[in-house]
């Protein structure tokens, strides 16, 4: 986990492009970052949030939402094989995959 002014970061490793890559958890929008390695890595994040911060010159558009924590889905064997597959050939993870799924979808859901 990596910590930078408030936001939260959430790392993996993705053994078919061999790299680190990571998703800020508790942002109002998807932020991805990655690299080769751990310096890269943090390097990467602090980029991530400080842009995002840069473009939100709003303070109450720039907070970071509370994190709340982990939520378990139960998918069918087939659902969980069709994602896997999606994920993979985008190469990204399961869960980075269903996250930004979720949050398209969430986000045509909540129009304001």
């Amino acid at each position: 986990m990596l910590l930078h002014n408030g936001f939260i970061g959430k790392i993996e490793y993705d053994d078919r492009r061999d790299l680190i890559t990571g998703e800020v958890v508790n942002a109002r929008d998807l932020l991805e970052f990655y690299g080769a390695d751990a310096r890269e890595v943090r390097k990467s994040f602090i980029k991530c949030v400080d842009d995002y911060c840069s473009l939100h010159q709003n303070p109450q558009e720039q907070e970071s939402i509370p994190f709340i924590g982990n939520y378990s889905i139960s998918l069918t064997a087939d659902k969980q094989n069709r994602v896997m597959r999606e994920a993979k050939r985008e190469g990204t993870s399961m869960e980075v995959w269903l996250n930004r799924r979720m949050n398209e979808h969430l986000d045509e859901y909540f129009t304001d």
